[in-house]
């Protein structure tokens, strides 16, 4: 599978150039707290349904909001249990993020304090655990 990098230098994996585009913009979105966010990452996920880091975005972008049924956290919970195809920071990514989405936000910011040691332009999981 090939493997782009974020503006950061982190690894996304992804099959699709256009997903990997739209998820970059994506979070840079949703840590500016833009209402474009989510239709940028529903498109980086629309382009590839099976990248994880997307739809953890997603997921993160899209708890609390109106009309929310849990489809992106269930999307992300049946991906996790599935994936083998990413790299060990995608994956810590992704649970953190489903841990703080399924209201453990202790947990969560102690796997994201860890994280970050290793992985610190993990923006996205800076901001999940600062919040």
């Amino acid at each position: 599978m090939p493997r782009y990098t974020d503006h950061l230098g982190l690894v996304i994996t992804t099959n699709s150039a256009a997903a990997a585009a739209c998820y970059v913009d994506g979070v840079d979105l949703l840590l500016s707290s833009s209402p474009e966010a989510n239709a940028m990452l529903q498109a980086a996920v629309a382009a590839d349904p099976a990248f994880g880091v997307a739809l953890a975005a997603l997921a993160w972008g899209s708890a609390g909001q109106a009309g929310t049924d849990g489809a992106p956290l269930d999307a992300l919970a049946a991906h996790v249990a599935r994936s083998v195809s990413v790299t060990r920071r995608e994956r810590q990514h992704i649970e953190i993020v489903v841990t703080a989405l399924r209201g453990d936000p202790e947990r969560a910011r102690a796997l994201g304090s860890e994280h970050l040691r290793e992985f610190p332009a993990d923006a996205l999981v800076a901001h999940i655990i600062r919040n």
